[in-house]
């Protein structure tokens, strides 16, 4: 055995996706080539970003706020400069969730605006705003045809012109409102009950024939996720305080910082079996209902990976946990509950979203025999 010391680390790496460190009381950015700190104008890797008892989301703002000013002109037009004083408006109106457990969620939502806009500065950064025509927006647009991407973009750029349009009084027109895209292709996947089924079953077995120590919690996601007709996230940091005797009151993440929309969702006997049975097979308290063995929500890329092993041990391909949240509101459906009824079930604002979760599951049967022409002769 080797008689060399082994150093002790004096930092830790503790933010997720970040090059953040916790050291001598402090958070701190150690970035992989030097850069300029506009504080100090030296150049160097480490920089302070703020006290440990200003807590990680201040961390991530300082970093955002130091990166910010190291963005560089994507061209030789003003269309960078004002679109990075409309982002920073836009970023200033996200409202932090209270509940830490959703941060993670509300960062990563951040993330994709930035990378959506550096995309569209990239795209359109050499033009001034008041020379953009439809046709340009038009151009970038067309190198994600058919894709959902193409809709993300245009949909900022609209909302980017509007603003210079009544708050900037750059234009008069705004050049993304009128420009048509081809709609992406709709995932028209329905799990059938039998499918379901086995891959419920299978996460109670291991690929090497042995129980796994994950199974029976998250078959009890699996089943949340088709009884409240919610998406995954929600499910995933859903807390035992949002369940009320008159319901589950659920206020669906993806809305909470716009339409805010709330809906209480009734409880039937199958949904009270499946939250007897979480506190059955619960192996610590957790404000959490659906939780690790240490009482922490699971990570959606731990609880992915996990469905997705089932669904391979099970034999069955090209579902996703998205697609229970489509099968509740298929079989609402077939049970005979209306689009209008269903719309409040998913907690959605239009009853067109909702029709694109109902998948049909049989063609329609057509009663119609009609007779050849009389002067056909049949041999």
């Amino acid at each position: 055995m080797s008689s060399r010391k082994i150093r002790n680390r004096k930092s830790s790496h503790t933010l997720t996706g970040t090059r953040i460190y916790v050291a001598r009381g402090h958070y701190r950015y150690i970035s992989r080539e030097p850069i300029l700190n506009p504080k100090t104008g030296k150049i160097q890797k480490s920089h302070t970003l703020c006290t440990l008892s200003d807590g990680e989301f201040k961390a991530r703002e300082a970093l955002s706020a130091l990166l910010g000013t190291l963005r560089e002109p994507k061209g030789n037009g003003d269309f960078c400069a004002w679109l990075d004083k409309w982002r920073t408006g836009l970023l200033k109106k996200r409202i932090p969730p209270k509940d830490p457990a959703r941060m993670p969620t509300y960062l990563k939502g951040t993330s994709n605006i930035e990378s959506a806009l550096s995309i569209i500065e990239e795209g359109l950064g050499k033009f001034d705003v008041a020379q953009i025509r439809g046709y340009d927006v038009g151009q970038f647009l067309d190198l994600w045809e058919g894709k959902r991407a193409a809709h993300v973009y245009r949909a900022f750029l609209s909302k980017f012109f509007e603003w210079c349009i009544h708050r900037q009084g750059l234009i008069d027109i705004n050049p993304a409102k009128q420009i048509s895209l081809e709609a992406p292709r709709k995932r028209k996947t329905y799990i059938t009950d039998e499918q379901f089924l086995k891959i419920r079953d299978a996460l109670m077995i291991g690929f090497n024939k042995k129980p796994t120590r994950t199974g029976a919690m998250i078959q009890c996601y699996m089943d949340l996720l088709y009884l409240l007709f919610q998406r995954g996230t929600d499910i995933r940091l859903m807390r035992w305080d949002e369940v009320k005797p008159e319901g589950v009151e659920v206020e669906p993440t993806k809305t909470e910082g716009s339409s805010g929309v709330k809906v209480m969702l009734p409880i039937g006997d199958d949904l009270r079996m499946v939250f007897s049975r979480i506190k059955a097979i619960s192996k610590a308290r957790s404000t959490f209902i659906i939780h690790t063995e240490h009482g922490q929500p699971y990570t959606a890329s731990g609880i992915r990976s996990l469905f997705s092993r089932a669904a391979k041990r099970a034999g069955v391909e090209s579902v996703t946990l998205k697609d229970i949240r489509a099968k509740a509101a298929s079989d609402a459906a077939k049970q005979g509950y209306t689009t209008a009824e269903i719309k409040v079930a998913l907690a959605h604002t239009d009853e067109a979203t909702t029709r694109d979760y109902i998948r049909d599951q049989a063609a329609p049967v057509s009663a119609v025999i009609i007779k050849l022409p009389k002067a056909v002769k049949m041999d």
